[in-house]
């Protein structure tokens, strides 16, 4: 009973480090915020900021890490050959997930972001769902394809951040209806070229 008591500390601690952290980086760059005001946000001392992180940049570290670990196990939930045609299940999970770290997820993408966190983005999607989807195309097509990822992307971040400032008013499943017209219709056009080469 003990351990599960502390346990919960444990998580309650982090949570709110967690939240101190989001509402500082709406105001300031991470190199500007300080274990000190993190801790009186939090109403901590500074030493047991430091049981659970390093510094600044280690809380923020987990913060990704958990969150990329999250992200991956959604993806691996979804074969390659069920998206092909039908990503939506996928991107309803993708869209929940945003929903669910909202808090991080606008910061991290925003001005006061983490461009790193948005490379592995860009990098675990195109792995993991785009790599895939390349397959199907002839080499000639690749440079094109290249730029449909890029544009899928772009898209998918265009999409987050109006979702952000309409506070959220759709659901997942409404933008994962949009999202998945707008690729697939894409994915048939380039298809559809690369028929006409092969013809």
């Amino acid at each position: 009973m003990e351990n599960k008591n502390l346990d919960r500390r444990v998580r309650k601690t982090r949570t709110m480090l967690r939240q101190c952290l989001a509402k500082l980086l709406t105001r300031k760059k991470i190199q500007e915020i300080s274990v000190k005001e993190i801790s009186e946000m939090a109403d901590i001392n500074r030493g047991t900021f430091y049981l659970h992180y390093r510094d600044v940049y280690d809380l923020l570290s987990h913060i990704e890490s958990e969150m990329f670990e999250e992200f991956n196990d959604i993806l691996n939930r979804h074969k390659i050959t069920d998206l092909d045609g039908h990503p939506k299940a996928l991107i309803t999970e993708i869209f929940t997930f945003i929903r669910e770290n909202a808090d991080m997820v606008q910061i991290l993408i925003g001005k006061n972001g983490d461009m790193n966190f948005l490379n592995q983005l860009k990098n675990v999607i195109r792995e993991k769902v785009m790599k895939p989807w390349a397959s199907s195309m002839r080499r000639q097509q690749m440079k094109e394809f290249e730029c449909f990822f890029c544009y899928v992307i772009g898209g998918l971040i265009g999409m987050m951040d109006n979702w952000f400032e309409n506070n959220m008013a759709e659901s997942p499943e409404e933008l994962a209806d949009l999202a998945e017209c707008f690729i697939l219709n894409g994915l048939d056009s380039m298809k559809a070229k690369t028929d006409t080469i092969g013809a």
